[in-house]
């Protein structure tokens, strides 16, 4: 057998076995062990079960988004709806806030009590939600004022 010949014989068994990977993947068949990559781009819904650690950020979208529960390294995002009358306490589950934000989830009303506002508070890992009247100075005192939160700290 010549040198071409051997050539055109790996070159033909070479890509028989890439048709064989390809199929396979494009069927779906596409379960890995422990997969070290390095800037890979995935096209498609990535599905991952187990333990997942990351060196680096995570981030997706043409503009380098954190996914939603993500924050800086070793930071995480909690939020929710809290109703409140006056003043709460979000209930996040993260060991150290570091930051707390809130918004009324209606619009203010013009009758007396009503919530104008609301403010967050942080104190010993403790995110306090406050609601507050129009005048700035007196406590919202209107029952039932849905209140949006996002806290973010350390899980």
């Amino acid at each position: 057998m010549t040198t071409r010949e051997k050539k055109f014989l790996f070159t033909i068994f070479f890509l028989l076995v890439t048709c064989v990977i390809l199929i396979s993947c494009a069927a779906g068949d596409t379960n890995f062990t422990n997969l070290v990559a390095e800037d890979v781009t995935v096209s498609d819904d990535l599905a991952v079960s187990g333990n997942t650690d990351i060196a680096g950020t995570l981030q997706y979208g043409a503009n380098d988004l954190y996914p939603v529960g993500y924050a800086s390294s070793g930071q995480q995002v909690v939020y929710g709806t809290d109703v409140i009358t006056g003043t709460a306490t979000a209930s996040h589950g993260l060991t150290t806030v570091t930051l707390c934000m809130c918004t009324l989830g209606k619009d203010p009303d013009d009758d007396a009590g009503d919530a104008a506002m609301c403010t967050t508070a942080v104190s010993s890992n403790v995110c306090t939600l406050k609601t507050w009247q129009d005048d700035f100075v007196t406590a919202a005192t209107e029952a039932d004022v849905p209140v949006h939160w996002v806290v973010i700290g350390a899980p």
